[in-house]
């Protein structure tokens, strides 16, 4: 599978690097979401279920600040998981905090998209290669930003 992006506004002579990064970023959300759909789950429950299952005493704000989301868009998909009994939001020892953790439901859930996600990830490590992915993982770790 391979996919070339060319983009280009009819004031512009040369592509839009932001707007084929967004394209291509709807294009893998849809193939991991095509590949994740089995389990029942998307690519960005799937995040969520993953981060939930390492962490041990997790709040929603250190959720939040791990997967760089604010706390109210990340409040509003826990309540899906929720909605879904994939997880569990109970009241932290201080009263104040909401701590998070998966269900037996949700662990079942995430172990069945596990094989899928890494079929989703081999899939597109084969297409885009060793160096492209050097590239998103620096963009990710906004290394490139830095040296502009």
């Amino acid at each position: 599978m391979s996919i070339i992006l060319r983009v280009y506004t009819s004031i512009m002579v040369e592509a839009c690097i932001c707007t084929a990064l967004r394209q291509a970023a709807a294009q893998s959300t849809s193939h991991y979401d095509a590949m994740l759909a089995p389990a029942g789950v998307k690519v960005t429950m799937f995040r969520l279920l993953r981060r939930i299952n390492d962490a041990t005493n997790l709040s929603i704000s250190a959720l939040a600040a791990d997967v760089g989301l604010d706390r109210s868009t990340l409040g509003r998909n826990l309540r899906v998981l929720e909605r879904q009994s994939l997880i569990k939001m109970s009241v932290g020892e201080d009263g104040r905090k909401r701590m998070i953790s998966l269900t037996d439901m949700g662990r079942v859930t995430l172990v069945a998209a596990e094989p899928l996600w890494r079929r989703a990830q081999a899939d597109y490590a084969q297409m885009i290669g060793a160096d492209t992915m050097a590239l998103l993982e620096r963009l990710a770790a906004h290394e490139v930003g830095r040296q502009i």
